[in-house]
């Protein structure tokens, strides 16, 4: 058996590429989980309640702005394995110096509008802080996320690179070394008695160290002939890329719509403390799609670069291989959580974030109906046929969030899931199977020009 696998692989290097990034990405998720597992209760003595909470809302709020790229990074995926796919490093080069100086006029531009409006933010109200000092050191602490946030917007794109040249595991390396990094700054700050805002400054200057890394290794060894050089910016390039972004950015919207206003409307509704059952039913359960989640980086990139290559035979077997391992991990995690789960969670975080058995049932079959639409979804963006994505998504996002306030005052927590499964059911699985049977028959290859004629044209865009 291990020698028909090692056949196999040998004759069939995209997978072989595929599984290398998941063997990296579950070295990567070990790494970051063991740094989180450390750094947080250390974190959480240290500074306390109070600055903790701000401290952590601050850190995954800020976050959220590396969406504001317009979706350029994504498209910078697919880009590259373009160029990847026909070996030009011309069109590498062109794609990425474009995609760097947008997203840096982009951080630019947002760093100004920060700057004006920073002093307008009452961050004591915002975080209902009682004491002024701390209030400071939040406005300070929210700078600092807000200023490396800018910074990875153009830096983070490197790991975009790598994946379009399907070398995740490459990327995946230097991600570790930031969680490693992390962790020494947490300790470190604790140890000298630091300030919330040097544990801020630190954490921040940990993460973008491994960032910076990459950026400098890409350029000065392993990738200088496509460094991103400002002469090779071309505004037909800007426009193509911004174009198909902003599908991307619609996706991104409608995604943050969905996923992240469930606990909201709970503690609106029915109270903060029910929201404690539903997220953490919601950390259990997501772990039953934790293998797929490692795949992913790596093989969006491939299916991307097998249909500029018009390679529609090996997008159908590994879509289908994957699709069939994936439904059956899925399911029998999730079948065990079903079953198991609230024993689990009761040992874990106690009897008060046990969830209800229809809630927790509910959670399972939800994580099946997403471990088959990222599928999908995978396959749509790898070919870029995400228009009809867009409007689907932006359909569920609005009758997610009107279905969810309407059950979750009549039924409970439970509505707010039994919401998310109707509008998927409705705006996102039906449509997408669709399209993905239509991409798997070849029909939009048959109806375009030859994938050579349009890479021919990249290089004639004007400045």
């Amino acid at each position: 058996m291990m020698r028909a696998l090692y056949a196999k692989l040998k004759n069939d290097t995209r997978l072989a590429r595929v599984l290398k990034g998941g063997v990296s990405g579950a070295a990567l998720k070990v790494t970051a989980v063991l740094a989180n597992a450390v750094s947080l209760p250390i974190a959480v003595r240290y500074l306390g309640r109070e600055q903790y909470g701000f401290w952590v809302t601050i850190s995954t709020t800020i976050m959220m702005l590396s969406m504001l790229d317009l979706g350029i990074a994504s498209t910078l995926t697919n880009s590259i394995s373009r160029a990847y796919a026909e070996r030009s490093d011309e069109m590498a080069r062109r794609y990425y110096a474009t995609a760097f100086w947008s997203t840096a006029v982009i951080a630019v531009f947002l760093g100004f509008l920060g700057a004006i409006g920073w002093h307008l933010i009452d961050w004591r109200a915002l975080f209902r802080l009682s004491d002024p000092a701390v209030a400071r050191q939040a406005g300070r602490c929210a700078a600092i996320a807000f200023g490396y946030a800018l910074l990875t917007l153009p830096l983070g794109l490197a790991n975009k690179v790598m994946g379009g040249y399907q070398r995740v595991p490459v990327a995946n390396t230097f991600a570790m070394l930031n969680s490693v990094l992390g962790l020494v700054a947490t300790i470190l700050v604790v140890r000298m008695h630091g300030t919330v805002v040097n544990l801020m400054a630190a954490f921040c200057a940990a993460m973008l160290t491994g960032t910076i890394l990459l950026n400098l290794w890409m350029a000065l060894r392993h990738e200088p002939r496509i460094r991103p050089a400002l002469q090779d910016v071309h505004l037909g390039v800007a426009r193509e890329i911004i174009g198909h972004g902003m599908l991307f950015f619609v996706l991104q919207i409608a995604g943050l719509a969905v996923f992240n206003t469930d606990n909201f409307i709970i503690a609106h509704f029915l109270g903060a403390e029910q929201v404690t059952p539903y997220a953490v039913a919601w950390r259990l359960v997501g772990y039953a799609s934790v293998l797929q989640s490692l795949l992913v980086p790596s093989l969006w990139p491939a299916f991307s670069e097998a249909y500029a290559g018009q390679d529609l035979a090996w997008i159908r077997a590994a879509y289908r291989r994957v699709m069939r391992a994936t439904l059956l991990t899925v399911t029998s995690a999730t079948l065990f959580l079903g079953f198991a789960g609230r024993w689990i969670i009761s040992v874990w975080a106690g009897k008060a974030a046990v969830p209800g058995s229809a809630l927790l049932w509910g959670m399972c079959f939800w994580a099946v109906l997403l471990s088959m639409t990222i599928n999908q979804a995978v396959l749509l963006a790898a070919t870029q046929r995400l228009k009809l994505q867009a409007v689907c998504s932006t359909l569920t996002a609005i009758l997610n969030l009107a279905l969810s306030i309407v059950l979750v005052q009549r039924i409970g927590a439970i509505g707010v899931i039994l919401s998310t499964i109707i509008s998927y059911l409705l705006f996102v699985v039906f449509p997408q199977s669709w399209e993905v049977k239509r991409i798997l028959s070849g029909r939009y290859l048959e109806s375009q020009p030859a994938f050579e004629e349009q890479a021919s044209e990249v290089p004639t865009y004007g400045v």
